[in-house]
């Protein structure tokens, strides 16, 4: 079994993050309690806007960074856990969604109109949040709101979790922010609804530089024949050459699943990636139980020499834990979820790597915004299908021919650069990582 280097992983892990975790830029003031008018740090005197597409903006060792406010939860310093340095901020929500927990920072004036950025967050039960909004602004109300997790399940495991965002995860624009001279970065906290209080801790942030395209995937869970049979011709009548196609080893061959020829074929004269899957739930495994899954698919694909396609491995039914993610750095590059949210590009964390999760209930309308936000913010959209079938049942993983084709049509039409998941993951620099 072919390992990897561990330390390399970590680099593109943690790949974006270029300064050390003490440059800061950070205020004076930090409260702990709830008040109603939060006294934030007066603005330094006006000048030229730090331009710094790739900087820390607060990796929380100053207690006086923070400020708390909204009426309700509260902040603290917190030194058990961190993800940097030696403490993070401490963030207690209530048990109501109208009444969301905002912790303030200031800044002396960031220019983020053209930046992604970057949070090291972890979330003591996922199931208690509903949303966590960060928001771009300056004195006043008026201020861009970025979703930071669509998906929830992205902060499923309690652990701290790398979670990179753009501008595509837009939320809503309030007023008219400015964002060429950002001096005020808000943290919001929203529980969901019939929620316990609970907490979350924010550990790191920073801006990072956005990339010079978005990207297209088409990605196929299972191996089904329809890749071969239907869904490979209607992407090459608009053009598009390849796309990832996981499979599980003990179901190739099997009726209604591409064989062992068919598989070559999709390879050698088409292009495709054929990758890593498995059918068994992960998060019921030990770890002898999930090295054998990893390094029976592993082999399967490394003996038929689908070598690109070996490194990267889709959840079965996005299931992961701890021990899951842990496990899978020592067998594959990437780990592809089913948590539902724009991808950045580079990844911020390459071993749960969001999608457009596509089924039944998709329309025509959600490809195209998806696209177009792609396009616009330069993210990686990576279209995930089941079956593609001539004549659907109602299965919901079950896409129809006919709306699979108008699918391909928008995507060819959006002027978007189409690749498999080794190549985008191939294409991905990291940056140099924080000492």
């Amino acid at each position: 079994m072919l390992q990897h280097d561990r330390m390399g992983r970590r680099n593109f892990l943690m790949g974006g993050l270029a300064l050390a975790a003490s440059s800061t830029l950070l205020p004076e003031a930090m409260q702990l309690t709830a008040h109603a008018s939060p006294v934030l740090p007066a603005a330094p005197a006006a000048g030229p806007p730090i331009r710094q597409p790739q900087a820390v903006l607060s990796d929380m060792q100053d207690p006086r960074a923070w400020v708390l406010s909204s009426d309700d939860g509260s902040i603290r310093p917190d030194t058990s856990t961190y993800s940097h340095g030696t403490q993070s901020l401490e963030i207690t929500t209530t048990d109501d969604p109208d009444r969301p927990t905002s912790a303030d920072l200031a800044l002396v004036g960031v220019d983020m109109t053209d930046c992604q950025w970057d949070l090291w967050l972890r979330a003591e039960d996922y199931r208690q949040i509903g949303s966590i909004l960060l928001e771009l602004g300056g004195d006043g109300e008026d201020c861009l709101r970025l979703d930071v997790a669509p998906d929830m399940r992205t902060l499923r495991t309690g652990t701290w979790c790398r979670v990179t965002v753009n501008r595509a995860a837009t939320r809503s624009v309030v007023g008219s922010p400015l964002l060429e001279r950002v001096t005020r970065v808000r943290l919001k906290v929203v529980p969901e609804s019939d929620s316990s209080p609970s907490r979350i801790w924010l550990g790191y942030l920073a801006t990072l530089p956005s990339a010079d395209s978005g990207i297209v995937s088409i990605s196929f869970d299972d191996g089904y024949d329809s890749d071969y049979d239907t869904a490979r011709g209607i992407m090459q009548r608009y053009g598009i050459p390849a796309g990832t196609s996981y499979v599980i080893a003990d179901k190739v061959g099997l009726p209604g699943r591409m064989s062992n020829d068919q598989l070559a074929e999709m390879r050698e004269v088409h292009g495709w990636d054929i990758a890593a899957h498995a059918s068994a739930d992960l998060t019921t495994l030990d770890e002898p139980g999930v090295r054998k899954e990893f390094g029976t698919i592993r082999a399967f694909l490394l003996d038929h020499g689908y070598r690109d396609g070996a490194a990267h491995f889709a959840l079965p039914m996005g299931r992961y834990n701890e021990l899951v993610l842990r496990v899978s750095q020592d067998y594959f590059n990437s780990l592809r979820t089913i948590d539902v949210a724009p991808e950045t590009l580079a990844p911020g964390d390459p071993y749960r790597l969001r999608v457009f999760y596509c089924g039944a209930y998709t329309t025509e309308e959600q490809v195209e915004r998806t696209l177009a936000k792609c396009r616009e913010h330069r993210c990686w959209t990576h279209m995930v299908f089941h079956r593609v079938d001539k004549d659907p049942d109602d299965a919901p993983e079950s896409v129809g021919a006919a709306s699979f084709k108008r699918f391909m049509k928008r995507v060819a039409e959006s002027g978007l650069p189409v690749k498999t998941v080794s190549e985008v993951m191939r294409s991905q620099a990291p940056a140099p990582a924080p000492d």
